[in-house]
């Protein structure tokens, strides 16, 4: 007797869209042929991630987002439509790729393995912070908000507390999941890569010089970032899907080697052109000082880039074709010819 179809369509839908399925099958993308992971290791690693997930799917935000979306009355069914609609596959994907690509060289075994999935897990099951502001009308009962998609990176102190929050907060951050915000003061001004999910800066104050600017920059501009992977999925996705290479990224890597000689040694892991850019948004405060200052900061930093020779080719043409007023004897770019011989007496 045959199954009605309805069942047949659930079947299939937990088959292909099942979170417990995505893990096994995004884990199966990095075992190669060679690796020593065990058909035990491949599962045990499965089912943490998957758990990962199902703390995902159990939190009261997460089924308040699925209701919103009319996603369906029916939670689990509604958790398939979700994983469905918004490609969970991929982007699990994508983040086991990345995280495998930073981690060491070693050949995969069942416990580098547990190691990947356990980093997703933590990422995906990190607990909310707790914020507290002032009521006005009851001052001694302080309100809580907890806080999951926006997180402030740093605290006062350096006790071993706060040195475990700022690494939770930057794995989760280098997460396709929450938070999605990072705010942070000159703690994270440098030394800290947040460009794995990320490539978008705000500058909520006017940085003081080029060094600043370009430092804080840098911690979303790093080697295979956000952006850079988003322009080769633009560009070759259609080339590592027909690759038979189980991992979908590597085989986008290679396509996009084969292809990018003439950029040069930096690409295709640093830059890669296409759509996606690295976003600076600098918001000085009308009528202060820090407009004057954002006008001096943009030719400094032109400068600043070209005595590197990298100097973006729009900025310096922008700079040329504007007389700074006010200023004598200061050349509109950098004199980099060698200082005159001094005769001696």
């Amino acid at each position: 007797m045959g199954q009605p179809d309805g069942l047949l369509d659930t079947v299939a839908a937990i088959g292909l869209h099942g979170p417990g399925n995505i893990a096994w099958r995004a884990l199966s993308r990095l075992i190669h042929p060679g690796s020593a992971v065990t058909p035990d290791g491949h599962w045990r690693a499965a089912a943490l991630l998957a758990n990962g997930l199902r703390s995902l799917f159990n939190r009261p935000e997460s089924a308040q987002l699925l209701e919103s979306l009319s996603m369906g009355q029916v939670y689990w069914k509604a958790v398939l439509r979700y994983c469905a609609a918004d490609d969970l596959q991929a982007v699990v994907d994508e983040h086991l790729h990345t995280l495998r690509s930073t981690a060491s060289d070693t050949p995969l075994n069942d416990e580098e393995l547990w190691k990947l999935a356990d980093e997703a897990r933590q990422a995906i099951a990190s607990r909310p912070s707790t914020y507290v502001a002032f009521d006005l009308r009851h001052p001694r009962q302080p309100i809580r908000l907890p806080g999951r998609f926006a997180l402030r990176y740093g605290g006062r102190g350096e006790e071993q507390s706060q040195v475990d929050r700022k690494a939770a907060v930057r794995r989760d951050f280098n997460s396709p999941f929450w938070p999605f915000v990072v705010a942070t003061t000159s703690a994270g001004h440098e030394g800290i890569d947040f460009h794995q999910w990320c490539s978008a800066v705000v500058h909520w104050n006017t940085p003081a010089n080029p060094v600043d600017f370009e430092q804080r920059e840098g911690r979303v501009h790093r080697f295979g970032g956000h952006a850079v992977r988003r322009n080769l999925a633009a560009a070759h996705r259609a080339d590592a899907l027909r690759s038979p290479d189980p991992d979908v990224w590597r085989a986008l890597y290679d396509a996009a080697r084969a292809v990018s000689g003439e950029l040069g040694d930096f690409a295709p892991y640093w830059v890669f052109p296409g759509p996606a850019k690295i976003e600076r948004h600098v918001l000085p405060y009308p009528l202060s000082r820090d407009q004057a200052r954002l006008d001096r900061l943009k030719a400094d930093l032109v400068r600043y880039r070209l005595a590197f020779g990298q100097p973006r080719q729009e900025d310096l043409l922008n700079l040329l074709r504007r007389r700074e007023t006010g200023q004598v004897g200061v050349p509109d770019v950098l004199d980099l010819r060698p200082a005159p011989e001094r005769s001696h007496p």
